[in-house]
């Protein structure tokens, strides 16, 4: 294997691995398993849970749970974090985990609230994580400069634009976070997340 291998899922949560991959030109192929392959045998092996991302490293090692990938690229390829050591690199880290803890598993309760109560409870868990959500975006609005590392473009902010996609009403995202909607033009218009977008088979 002369490569990195991604096993993923059209634009869900492989999406930052992709952008990463292909930001930093590093070579990779690309599969999309479907739930049937996913729950194999074989395939849990790579994930015992089963989940993508899945990251097979040219060597044939598999890396699981996304910021574990996200790490593992940023060590080893430039351009992708901040020199370790250094004060960017502690605020690359630091919203990295408060992204990876807060604000994706916020995006979960929205669009799984199923798995967290029952029928009469998951409107309001949807719109209690949908509040909290907002308030971690107003947050990130007054730090953003106009990125999260300053004028440094980092994985991090692959990271948060891959889970902004996920809002049930962008529109809303926007409304009162001038920094955000400008950050969210600039990801959107970056020759990766351009040629990866552009590249997602349809959902199945």
């Amino acid at each position: 294997m002369t490569k990195y291998k991604l096993y993923g899922r059209s634009g869900a949560g492989s999406l930052i691995v992709e952008f990463l991959l292909t930001h930093a030109n590093i070579p990779y192929d690309v599969e999309y398993p479907d739930d049937e392959v996913r729950t194999s045998e074989a395939f849990r092996k790579l994930n015992p849970l089963s989940r993508i991302p899945v990251l097979i490293t040219p060597e044939g090692n598999p890396i699981y749970e996304t910021m574990a990938i996200v790490y593992h690229l940023a060590d080893n390829f430039e351009g992708l974090a901040p020199q370790a050591g250094t004060p960017d690199r502690d605020r690359f880290n630091q919203f990295l985990a408060l992204m990876a803890t807060s604000i994706y598993p916020a995006y979960h309760r929205q669009h799984h609230n199923y798995q967290y109560g029952g029928k009469d409870s998951q409107e309001d868990i949807r719109q209690t994580a949908k509040a909290f959500n907002y308030k971690l975006f107003d947050y990130l609005e007054t730090e953003l400069s106009p990125y999260i590392c300053g004028k440094t473009l980092s994985a991090a902010d692959f990271y948060l634009y891959m889970l902004h996609r996920w809002d049930t009403d962008k529109t809303a995202l926007r409304e009162g976070r001038p920094n955000l909607s400008h950050f969210l033009e600039l990801m959107r218009a970056h020759p990766a997340v351009e040629q990866v977008l552009a590249a997602q088979p349809p959902r199945k």
